[in-house]
C-alpha cells in the first residue's frame, strides 16, 4: 500500500511527497500530515517545503480550499512550493494561495522541481 505522505528534511528545506493515496480531503491524515510538518519545520529550523508528488483528481469545493489555505497557517511563516504530478493552474490553486497568503504563508505551484527549490532557496528565509 501506498504512503499517503512522507516528511523528511533534505538539507536547507523540507521535502514532502504525496501520494496517490491521498485523493479527497480527509480530515484524520490531514490533521496528522499537519502536525508532522510543524514538528519537522521547528525540528529543522526551516519555513521552506517543497511538496511533491500527485496532483488530486478530486476538484475541491470552494470551502474546501478555504479550509485548506487556512490550515497552512498551522506552520507559522511557512513557504509551500508545490510540485506536482499532472497539475495546471485553476481557480482553486489561485483561491488557495490566497487564502494562504492572507494567514502569512507563501504558497506557489510549479511544474519543474529546480524552479521551485530555486524560488524556495532565493525567497524564503532559512
Amino acid at each position: 500500500m501506498e504512503e499517503i505522505f512522507n516528511i523528511e528534511p533534505r538539507g536547507d528545506h523540507i521535502n514532502v511527497y504525496i501520494g496517490i493515496a491521498a485523493e479527497g480531503d480527509d480530515e484524520h491524515w490531514q490533521a496528522e500530515y499537519w502536525r508532522q510538518l510543524q514538528v519537522a519545520c521547528k525540528e529543522h529550523d526551516t519555513c521552506r517545503v517543497l511538496v511533491e508528488g500527485h496532483s488530486p483528481k478530486v476538484e475541491l469545493t470552494s470551502e474546501e480550499v478555504v479550509e485548506a489555505g487556512q490550515r497552512t497557517a498551522t506552520v507559522p511563516h511557512l513557504w509551500l512550493a508545490f510540485c506536482l504530478e499532472g497539475w495546471e493552474p485553476t481557480a482553486q490553486s489561485e483561491l488557495y494561495e490566497a487564502v494562504a497568503a492572507s494567514r502569512g504563508v507563501r504558497v506557489k505551484f510549479f511544474t519543474d522541481r529546480e524552479q521551485a527549490l530555486n524560488w524556495l532557496r532565493t525567497n524564503a528565509p532559512k
